[in-house]
């Protein structure tokens, strides 16, 4: 009983700092969105939306994974499993993203400093967002198996 108050209060915690952080990067967001319209290329405009879009449904995902840690009785249930597997994906995909918002940024808006030298943009972490999203993947596999062990151990019973 003492675990499950455990997980909840840090379920709860956690769900009023990634509210925080969604609210801040939805903030950032729209004023990037203004800037960018008015002095960027149509395809940063899109890069950068979809790279928004990307963020901000992974934040939303994990919003409702706490969420529903913090109300239900178990966290290991098939929908949290889903949510995972769904932040697993959009985790995977951000990087390939990232590559590509770079090669774009750097094609259609280089950055020239005031001796004609261009500086190039690095956007992506070096495969780490990639690694996150396999390591999350990968705790949804776990999550699942021990559904199916509990399900075996019910059914025994």
């Amino acid at each position: 009983m003492t675990d499950t108050k455990k997980i909840k209060r840090t379920a709860s915690v956690l769900f009023a700092v990634a509210s925080l952080v969604l609210l801040w990067f939805t903030i950032q967001a729209i004023r990037g969105f203004v800037l960018n319209t008015a002095t960027r290329h149509t395809a940063n405009i899109v890069i950068f939306s979809i790279g928004v879009l990307i963020v901000l449904s992974t934040l939303v995902i994990a919003l409702v994974l706490l969420f529903s840690t913090r109300r239900d009785e178990t966290p290991f249930n098939l929908k949290n499993i889903k949510r995972l597997k769904a932040i697993a994906l959009l985790l995977v995909v951000l990087e390939p993203h990232m590559l590509l918002s770079q090669w774009v940024l750097n094609k259609y808006s280089p950055i020239v400093l005031s001796d004609n030298i261009t500086v190039s943009v690095h956007t992506s972490l070096g495969g780490g967002v990639f690694v996150a999203g396999l390591v999350v993947y990968c705790i949804a596999l776990v999550f699942e198996y021990g559904i199916s062990l509990q399900k075996q151990v019910d059914e025994t019973l």
